[in-house]
């Protein structure tokens, strides 16, 4: 956000979490929220207790305050900003550009197949701007499931 200054530097948050998460498959959970604009993308369960430490003014790393460890990313004005500036994303964001629905059933199958990969491009995308701890989240998200 701009002009706030960060509560500590990012190299004091903790990526232990994501090695060990990366090792054995556990749930992913991808949040949006169209009215805050905010994709939250989560290796810890929603109701967890986050906060968000910007690295720029849309992209924040999701860590656990006791220990701070990441445990997710959140990105703001998504689909406003972060979806037009990068195209892989925008491209797996489109459920009408992978997919054919004919039923409910469709929508939900089509949802979970392109959760984890919506997470992955998002994280992809990201990775350039959170370093170290990008590239350790891309990598744990790889073996998630919805």
């Amino acid at each position: 956000m701009a002009g706030i200054e960060p509560l500590m530097p990012t190299s004091k948050l903790k990526t232990s979490y994501l090695k060990k998460y990366s090792l054995l498959p556990s749930h992913l959970f991808v949040r949006y929220d169209p009215v805050f604009d905010a994709l939250m993308i989560l290796l810890v369960s929603p109701e967890t207790e986050t906060v968000v430490h910007y690295v720029d003014d849309h992209v924040g790393l999701l860590y656990l305050p006791e220990t701070l460890e990441i445990v997710g990313l959140q990105v703001e004005a998504f689909e406003h900003k972060f979806l037009p500036a990068h195209n892989e994303v925008q491209r797996v964001w489109r459920l009408s550009d992978t997919c054919d629905l004919e039923d409910a059933g469709d929508l939900i199958l089509a949802v979970e197949r392109q959760t984890p990969i919506i997470a992955r491009e998002v994280a992809k995308a990201a990775e350039s701007r959170l370093g170290l701890s990008g590239k350790a989240f891309t990598k744990a998200i790889e073996h998630a499931y919805v």
